[in-house]
């Protein structure tokens, strides 16, 4: 029983003595906002005028392997909604000149990563809020004129694999693929009509020397229906595609970028359009930006169309930021005259610690 204990204790120190050889590099860092949205609008609105405070708290762990393999895992805590929750989180496990293997518990895809990358001071043209939409076929509510939509299917519960940076000619490519086994499942899903379905995605990313920068991505989920009672939808697979450009140059920088999504089983399609210019000098940037998001007609349901513009400011100052933005967006709905509007002024003022 003594030479048991004695061998359990030599194991037991060896364990450590292996996890202890490896130094481990642990950061927290956090942010805090305050922040004031007034809106006006022509129809009811959700929220309307009113002060916020957005406390963010990242945590983020390092280490290297002995065979020279790099691990990470991070993990983001926010309180915007006003309930502390995780909002990101990841792990990461780098293998030199073999790639990187990634898992996405929360948010942190590739393919989200590119839902809209043009240039923005504050928020996208249409991200501080939204007109309502009306209901989908199972009666979730959807967010109408999010442009961003590609890649939020695959975005949580996902791996993916991304290749070694290629660099040649003066371009560096990047490309990366991935799976999830429970796609529209997702917190950000925005599409989640039926859910459990696997969906593939794929980005591919080149950046040029002389500040272009070009991608694109496919996002792919299977459907598990043999067939859909009710009238107009069919049981069929979804498929979302994405492509941009930006170019930067000196302190200029524009973007353009399209998505569409032919939807699973027969919902609502989507297509979307943004593009967007920003000056930056010094500690100060200023941003203009337009969208247009369509919701195709299925059924009883007319098309809908929603246009959004934007101009926003940001400044800093050491570890204080402060961003300004005004957005204008409408929304029409095809063979109905006029349109709904939303106006918003949004400001903020952040602190790093």
């Amino acid at each position: 029983m003594n030479k048991l204990k004695k061998i359990g204790l030599s194991a037991l120190a060896g364990s450590l003595a292996m996890t202890t050889a490896n130094a481990v590099d642990y950061v927290i860092a956090g942010d805090a906002a305050i922040g004031y949205t007034g809106e006006s609008a022509n129809t009811s609105i959700a929220n309307g005028d009113g002060f916020a405070l957005d406390t963010s708290i990242y945590l983020d762990a390092s280490g290297s392997l002995d065979n020279g393999w790099n691990v990470s895992f991070s993990m983001d805590w926010d309180n915007e909604s006003g309930t502390v929750a995780n909002t990101s989180t990841q792990a990461a496990v780098t293998m030199g000149s073999m790639g990187t293997i990634q898992i996405n518990q929360i948010g942190g895809s590739a393919a989200n990563a590119i839902d809209d990358v043009t240039p923005s001071a504050y928020e996208e043209a249409y991200g501080m809020g939204g007109l309502a939409d009306g209901t989908g076929a199972t009666g979730a509510a959807r967010a109408a004129g999010d442009a961003g939509f590609f890649g939020s299917s695959t975005n949580s519960g996902s791996i993916q694999y991304t290749l070694p940076a290629l660099e040649a000619s003066g371009a560096t490519v990047t490309a990366s693929i991935g799976f999830d086994p429970a796609s529209n499942t997702g917190a950000a899903s925005f599409n989640g009509t039926q859910g459990g379905e696997s969906g593939m995605f794929y980005v591919l990313r080149v950046k040029h020397e002389s500040g272009l920068e070009v991608g694109a991505g496919l996002e792919e989920i299977k459907s598990e229906r043999v067939g859909l009672p009710t009238a107009g939808k069919d049981a069929k697979d979804e498929e979302s595609v994405t492509a941009f450009a930006k170019y930067a140059m000196g302190p200029v920088s524009v973007g353009y970028q399209e998505s569409y999504q032919d939807s699973i089983d027969g919902a609502a399609d989507f297509e979307a359009n943004m593009w967007s210019i920003a000056y930056t000098a010094g500690d100060m940037s200023i941003s203009y930006g337009e969208t247009e998001s369509i919701t195709k007609g299925l059924a009883a349901t007319a098309e809908r169309t929603t246009d959004a513009d934007a101009i926003a400011v940001s400044y800093s100052m050491g570890s204080m930021t402060i961003q300004a933005q005004r957005s204008e967006q409408a929304r029409s709905v095809a063979g109905t005259a006029g349109s709904t509007t939303l106006d918003e002024t949004g400001i903020k003022v952040s602190f790093a610690f």
